[in-house]
């Protein structure tokens, strides 16, 4: 008998192009926290290669662990290994640092009135700042790049080495597929939209204060060249780069959404689907246009005030944006390391998104309708085994790391011998604390589960709905060659 476990941390099995799953039956009876309730949709198996008896062995023996370094007296990851929605908010505002170089613009003359030197100041230094905002996100990005071209290049030796097995073929074709629109996000929204915009943030900056002194021809001319055509030609480039990437994305989805409408049987998958794939073509669209006509105005701006009117309208979309991306669209998911072929767990994906649909619910009303049978609220060792079953240890630590009641806790783990500044977090550790700091740890884990475990599973729906619309398109498509 299988259990539920890491649902969406496994290679998948796409749905078949002419048999649509059915959906099956518990093999055994979930005890409920409350006997009163009515009996709730049983939480469907999840087909594993090994049994519970060998599955929990291999859980038992894995050395889930978590490495945590301590700078400027707080605890943080030593090394990221989960993909992240880690868009900054701050990015939002990389538009506004095209609108710094207004009184430059507007008041080019000369002597440089007091109250413009003044604006001119504000705006150039306002410019300047938000360069620091771009070299972090694109650090963040840098690093999510990073991970998925690891996984990316292992799940190609796979398909290398396993070619004549159709069914994992199809599998790792699926979270390729899914895997290369998520390095163009990162790509293009994020590092090149950071290095573009910042570089011409710095530019316009630059130019904005040395126009307070003007006087000087040389500056003067200086002047107008950074913060007039080169400074702001640098956002028109990115809303040309932006167009070509946003256009791509609405005809991506539209395909998906068209092959889901067509195959897919469940009215609730069918709508989540729907959904999903509108958010991101309406993102797409609004920040296409959004980059191409700040692109645009930012050139007008150079020598037209009346192109400041229209940047406004474009600042408040790419705010309006960055909050939809980071709240509806993105997501955190484990990455796939390096793991051999028998020892992936292939789970029908609509049995993934029911179980994930359903811990949603579950940890979010534990009373109503948690089953013990998945995790015990009154129990660490359940919650704290249920944390690493699901992949979610490096969130787990992370929260630890940044609630004021149990951060001071990590100093009573173990430090390394050979680094005094680093602690390993493993379930062996956290169980070896004193029972007083137990006590503590399990009112922050039952807090973990409803608010950032129901995120967490959110999230991973977001990513179980993009794998399952582009396997059926990908079926779709293998259709259509063979009638040909």
């Amino acid at each position: 008998m299988a259990t539920p476990t890491d649902s969406s941390d496994t290679l998948i099995t796409i749905p078949s192009r002419v048999h649509h799953p059915q959906p099956k039956t518990m093999s055994m009876e979930l005890d409920l926290v409350s006997a009163a309730e009515p009996p709730l949709p049983a939480i469907p198996k999840l087909n594993r290669e090994a049994s519970d008896i060998t599955w929990q062995e291999c859980l038992e023996s894995t050395k889930d662990q978590v490495t945590l370094v301590r700078r400027g007296g707080r605890f943080r990851l030593l090394h990221q290994q989960q993909f992240k929605n880690s868009l900054l908010a701050s990015v939002g505002y990389l538009e506004l640092a095209n609108a710094g170089d207004f009184a430059a613009n507007v008041w080019n003359e000369i002597p440089v009135p007091r109250f413009a030197a003044v604006l001119m100041g504000i705006g150039g230094t306002l410019a300047l700042g938000m360069v620091l905002v771009a070299i972090q996100d694109f650090r963040l990005s840098r690093k999510n790049v990073q991970l998925l071209q690891a996984e990316k290049e292992h799940l190609q030796r796979l398909r290398q080495c396993h070619n004549k097995n159709a069914e994992l073929v199809r599998l790792i074709d699926s979270r390729l597929g899914v895997s290369r629109r998520e390095i163009g996000t990162e790509i293009v929204d994020r590092i090149v939209m950071d290095v573009l915009m910042g570089f011409g943030s710095m530019l316009v900056g630059v130019g904005t204060l040395m126009a307070i002194g003007g006087a000087n021809p040389h500056v003067y001319k200086a002047s107008n060249l950074l913060s007039g055509y080169i400074g702001n030609g640098l956002a028109a480039i990115f809303g040309l780069a932006n167009a070509v990437w946003s256009a791509y994305l609405i005809h991506r989805f539209r395909m998906h959404d068209a092959a889901t409408s067509a195959r897919e049987p469940s009215d609730d998958i069918r709508r989540r689907l729907h959904t999903r794939f509108r958010r991101f073509q309406w993102h797409a669209i609004v920040n296409g246009l959004n980059g191409l006509v700040a692109g645009a105005a930012s050139m007008v701006t150079a020598e037209r005030w009346w192109g400041y009117i229209v940047l406004i309208p474009c600042i408040i979309s790419l705010i309006l944006c960055n909050y939809f991306w980071r709240k509806k669209i993105g997501y955190d998911r484990p990455v796939l390391g390096e793991i051999s072929p028998d020892k992936i767990h292939m789970t029908p994906l609509i049995e993934d998104l029911e179980y994930v649909i359903l811990m949603q619910r579950g940890l979010a009303e534990p009373e109503d309708s948690l089953p013990q049978a998945i995790v015990q609220l009154d129990s660490l060792d359940s919650i704290l085994r249920f944390v690493v079953r699901e992949r979610m240890l490096e969130t787990y630590c992370e929260s630890l790391a940044r609630d004021k009641t149990t951060r001071h806790l990590l100093v009573e783990l173990p430090f390394l011998s050979t680094c005094p500044d680093q602690i390993t977090v493993s379930l062996e550790a956290l169980f070896r604390l004193s029972q007083t700091h137990r006590a503590t740890i399990l009112a922050h884990a039952k807090r973990f589960l409803q608010t950032t475990g129901v995120r967490v599973f959110t999230h991973r729906e977001r990513h179980l709905l993009e794998l399952l619309g582009f396997a059926i398109w990908q079926d779709q498509m293998n259709e259509t060659k063979d009638e040909l």
